[in-house]
This record gives C-alpha cells, sequence and structure tokens, in this order.
C-alpha cells in the first residue's frame, strides 16, 4: 500500500500538468480584454538571432516550438485587439559587471557580456547589440504604445516596474510567453501569481535549453498557472 501511494503521489504532478497543458479548444478561458495584457520576456537579440550569444542553447527548441512566429503572432493579437503588450528585458550594464554575489549562471552571462550594454541611459553600442530587441519585433514593440518595463537582474520582475506598470493600467490576468521557459518565465509566472494576477503560459511561445529544461517548465507550468494554452488557443480567446 506504501509503494502504490508513492506511486501515485510521484505520478501526481506530471498527470496534472499534462492535463491543464492541453487545454481543449471548447475550454478555453474567457479574458477581458481591458484587464488583460500579454507579456513577453527577454525578446532580444542574443536569444533570438542566430547571431546571438545565447541562440545556440535556445535554437533546437525554438525550431521545434515555432517559438519566434508565435511570439510574433501574439503580438500581432495584441494590437488587433486592442490589448496591452508588455516586453520585460533582461539587460546587463558595465555597473553590473563587477557584483560579487552573482548566481552561477548570471556570472556566467556577465563574464560573456550576454546581453549587455554600455549603460541604459547612452545610445552608443546598443542597435543591433545582444541586449537589443529581436530586428523584427521592433514595429510592434516601438509603436508608442507597448509597454517597455525596465530590465530586470535576475529571472523574475521583482527587480524592476512591470508589477507595477501592469497594477497601474487595471491589469489582472497576463498571458505570458518568452525566453528561457524554464527561468525568466517561469520566475515570471511565480511573482504574477504571488501577486495576485491570473497568469496563462503560452508553451509554444518560449524557448529552452533543451527537451529536459523545456519539459521541466511545462511541468511547472501545468502545477502553477491558472491554465496552459497554445498560441492558436491563445489568440482565439483574445478573439472572442
Amino acid at each position: 500500500m506504501k509503494t502504490l501511494f508513492l506511486s501515485l503521489a510521484a505520478s501526481l504532478p506530471l498527470a496534472l500538468a499534462t492535463t491543464v497543458a492541453s487545454a481543449a479548444p471548447n475550454s478555453l478561458p474567457t479574458f477581458d480584454k481591458t484587464q488583460t495584457a500579454i507579456v513577453i520576456t527577454d525578446p532580444q537579440n542574443d536569444f533570438l538571432s542566430p547571431e546571438g550569444k545565447l541562440y545556440g542553447l535556445v535554437a533546437e527548441n525554438l525550431a521545434e516550438l515555432g517559438t519566434i512566429e508565435n511570439i510574433e503572432t501574439l503580438m500581432k493579437t495584441a494590437k488587433s485587439q486592442g490589448v496591452a503588450l508588455a516586453v520585460d528585458p533582461l539587460v546587463y550594464t558595465k555597473i553590473d559587471i563587477d557584483w560579487s554575489n552573482a548566481g552561477a549562471l548570471q556570472r556566467q552571462l556577465l563574464d560573456m557580456k550576454a546581453l549587455y550594454r554600455d549603460s541604459l541611459d547612452g545610445p552608443e553600442g546598443f542597435e543591433g547589440s545582444g541586449a537589443d530587441f529581436f530586428e523584427p519585433f521592433k514595429q510592434y514593440i516601438h509603436d508608442g504604445e507597448t509597454i517597455v518595463v525596465a530590465p530586470h537582474k535576475m529571472y523574475g520582475p521583482e527587480s524592476n516596474d512591470l508589477i507595477y506598470q501592469l497594477r497601474a493600467r487595471g491589469i489582472n490576468t497576463v498571458i505570458l510567453g518568452g525566453l528561457v521557459a524554464n527561468l525568466c518565465v517561469d520566475s515570471h509566472m511565480r511573482a504574477l501569481m504571488e501577486n495576485g494576477f491570473k497568469v496563462y503560459v503560452v508553451k509554444d511561445a518560449v524557448g529552452a535549453p533543451g527537451s529536459e529544461a523545456y519539459n521541466a517548465a511545462l511541468v511547472n507550468y501545468g502545477m502553477i498557472a491558472n491554465g496552459v494554452l497554445t498560441t492558436k488557443e491563445a489568440a482565439m480567446a483574445l478573439q472572442n
């Protein structure tokens, strides 16, 4: 009996994640567009451009999921449906390089100057850099209406103004995608949930460093978020 109980307990998280992550079209959520935002983390060159310093880590998963096309679909949907679009980049600058308490991955990113620009208030060397937004997305990001929040410095939005910007606009529901699935997307999901937002993660508008990391992220999404959708399902729900 004890062995059976432990087996059931071990399989429950995956079963829950699988159930939630495969939402059927007839069970799509209903969104109040005035209180909903699409949030995309780290839509930047170092992740999404073939020349990016981190592209090789996520390239296979991006291709498998169609991540770039799906993020663009979410951005287009936000604009066509009058839904707020927010982007939350990860950017390191010259004054960050000498952090003494950086985590293991942070330290690697700082040492290799990934997602790097000299300063936030100087344009020199930023355009087209790894920290810059992915070129095909700029038409949606730089339209004067998208919420571009201050960069986060670790994985979640605790170090920037994303949550304030959403609350100040009366937003209580977030449709979430971006990079990286098991790090910044996961951390944003958790922080937003902890702060009382409804969160729906778009599972094919993310990218991860390999299938194991992606599958781990899916398990967390299914257990923590209010729902897990495909890009098609998210777009359909917003068009209703």
